[in-house]
């Protein structure tokens, strides 16, 4: 049983590190750029959030149901050479990135490499090939959910809840060097703008922490002595002004506001913020319209010198039309530090890290290994582990 729970969780952290590389933008956008077959990818990120979906059922059905746990375990080879091949793709596109980096630095230009040309052509067509029999493998798999009786668990493919402003700082691993650059942004002195606002923008890719680095931040004493004022809002992919200006006016104000004017809670929010040091933080920013986002802040532009906006996203784009201050990109933690928050997670203290068990231990990080330096997935799975 402890074997089935464990290969379970093996394959969990590799589907969630798949379906996050293939929503990365930099692999989104390496496959834009190539020949390389955008719809079979498409239907491959479909294909493994359909099976990701059935996994949890699966993994308890198998300790009854041999044909399950024969399933299960097919399954498992299936998602390791999908691995492999996405793991090729993305060494393909650091190649690709580096020889142009390279070449770009030399004066003749005629030497540039094309990513269209050869050998780029016939590797994209062989990992064309590659990308459709994996798609036909893996939906095999997805037809026989219901012969083998497996159900949907909806936790697995439910909405990314809302965040706010409050955190567990006891199970933060890591970003020690970025929360201090950020910190020294967020109280410096320094005007960045013709306006008093400045704005820091966290940027990476889904998991990544950056809204646990915003809360540890927000929560942080020297922040708390700086500001005037704080309000969180959380602002996602369906972008609305009046909700997120109404998030931020009972952010501040502890009440609730049921007005439906805009108009009213703009002239509300300006006047509240108005020679006021405020911090406010604009967390899962999807929208990069420039427009919109200038009217967004533009209640709040007269605040006193010093106030400051975070605001984190996933797309390049949206920190460029925002930030004033440098772009904060996070990069993934390391294996030892996936290790120590799965560790963390799995029993609510660093015991597990520090088990004299070594066959425990050496599963444990191939588990973390297999998180792709995600917090959300050492996260999840050490949850996994302390629940089972």
């Amino acid at each position: 049983m402890a074997a089935a729970m464990i290969g379970g969780a093996f394959l969990s952290a590799t589907v969630q590190t798949l379906l996050d590389k293939l929503a990365s933008p930099e692999f989104v956008d390496y496959i834009k750029k190539t020949k390389l077959n955008e719809p079979l990818l498409m239907k491959l990120r479909t294909t493994l959030q359909y099976l990701q979906g059935v996994m949890d059922d699966a993994e308890e059905k198998q300790i009854n149901n041999r044909i399950v746990k024969q399933w299960l375990d097919d399954l498992k080879d299936a998602v390791f050479d999908a691995e492999d091949l996405l793991n090729q793709i993305s060494y393909d596109s650091l190649r690709c990135k580096m020889e142009n980096t390279q070449v770009g630095k030399k004066a003749n230009p005629v030497w540039k490499w094309n990513i269209f040309s050869s050998p780029f052509k016939n590797l994209n067509g062989e990992i064309n090939s590659q990308m459709k029999i994996m798609c036909e493998r893996l939906q095999n798999f997805a037809q026989h959910k219901d012969i083998l009786g497996l159900q949907t668990k909806s936790a697995r493919v439910s909405h990314r809840p809302h965040s706010s402003s409050v955190g567990n700082e006891s199970v933060m691993v890591g970003r020690k060097n970025e929360k201090e650059t950020i910190m020294n942004m967020l109280l410096s002195q320094k005007d960045t703008t013709s306006n008093n606002i400045g704005v820091v923008a966290i940027l990476g890719m889904g998991g990544l922490g950056k809204t646990t680095l915003a809360q540890l931040l927000y929560n942080d004493e020297k922040v708390q002595q700086h500001f005037d004022m704080k309000a969180w809002a959380c602002v996602s992919e369906d972008f609305d002004t009046m909700r997120v200006t109404k998030s931020l006016l009972e952010s501040i104000t502890s009440k609730t506001w049921e007005s439906t004017n805009l108009d009213f809670l703009r002239v509300e929010l300006k006047k509240i913020s108005r020679e006021k040091r405020f911090l406010f933080v604009l967390d899962d920013m999807w929208n990069d319209n420039y427009n919109d986002w200038e009217d967004l802040v533009s209640p709040f532009i007269d605040g006193k010198p010093g106030s400051r906006v975070i605001v984190t996203t996933r797309q390049q784009k949206v920190a460029e039309v925002a930030h004033t201050f440098p772009i904060q990109k996070l990069e993934p933690l390391s294996n030892e530090e996936c290790w120590s928050l799965l560790s963390k997670h799995a029993l609510g203290s660093d015991e597990f890290r520090h088990s004299k068990n070594t066959t425990l231990e050496e599963i444990g990080r191939k588990i973390a290994k297999k998180c792709g330096g995600l917090p959300i997935a050492a996260k999840t799975l050490g949850g996994l582990l302390r629940s089972k």
